[in-house]
């Protein structure tokens, strides 16, 4: 994590995400710009954290490690999603693991600024129960798709939920095949399973394998695969 002493590009952020009607002054003094890079855990379980973080550029995973030491997935967060909102109200350590997808951006708030300036305002309260509760909706749909779903359609929706950027516009990904068994961990299921679903996915056209690597190829027909349910 790094932070960008950019007020000009912290001012383009807040406007384009329509933050400024949300916060007064001396919020809009508090805040600051970070910077994380692909692959870097934004917090883990147990973490405090200082600050009220809004994702304005790029994606995060949200993932849970489970007693036994697997973990699950939770959902993708594109741009404007809060972390910290439910650990700041509640008083609480962190529950779940954040990591970079890609390199990302959020603005940063500490908390005892948001004490001082935000808690009583109630545009900043509206913000806060409006993104608490698209997670409790997003959860609940994670949470039947986790449990309910074969493995083909919670492939198809991870493949579709990291393909697709804020703006819903198609990237073509690529994964490592060392990152395969971290994978199947997260959805659910054993290597072998997860291997089998790509290589069904891989002759029908949808993915491809090269030199250690696989590529999407036809979102489209993932999406009808995922049939509306995504880590998103």
């Amino acid at each position: 994590m790094r932070k960008i002493h950019d007020p000009k590009a912290l001012r383009s952020l807040m406007d384009e995400h329509q933050l400024s009607g949300i916060f007064d002054e001396k919020t809009e003094a508090a805040m600051e710009l970070f910077a994380f890079d692909k692959g870097e855990m934004v917090c883990s379980v147990g973490d405090r954290l200082e600050h009220l973080f809004m994702l304005v550029k790029g994606k995060i995973k949200i993932y849970k490690v489970l007693p036994n030491g697997k973990a699950i997935l939770i959902r993708f967060y594109n741009p404007l999603s809060t972390i910290g909102d439910l650990e700041m109200l509640g008083e609480l350590t962190v529950k779940s693991s954040v990591e970079s997808v890609n390199d990302t951006l959020f603005i940063g708030i500490k908390q005892q600024a948001l004490v001082d300036t935000a808690y009583n305002d109630p545009a900043f309260l509206r913000f806060i129960i409006k993104h608490l509760a698209h997670k409790l909706h997003t959860f609940s749909n994670a949470s039947s798709l986790n449990l309910l779903y074969p493995v083909e359609t919670r492939f198809a929706s991870y493949l579709v939920s990291i393909t697709m950027d804020e703006n819903d516009q198609t990237q073509i990904e690529e994964i490592k095949t060392a990152k395969l068994t971290e994978i199947a961990e997260m959805l659910g299921t054993s290597y072998r399973h997860l291997n089998r679903v790509i290589s069904q996915f891989a002759a029908a056209g949808l993915v491809e394998r090269s030199r250690g690597s696989l590529f999407v190829k036809d979102i489209n027909q993932l999406k009808k695969l995922a049939n509306g349910n995504l880590y998103s």
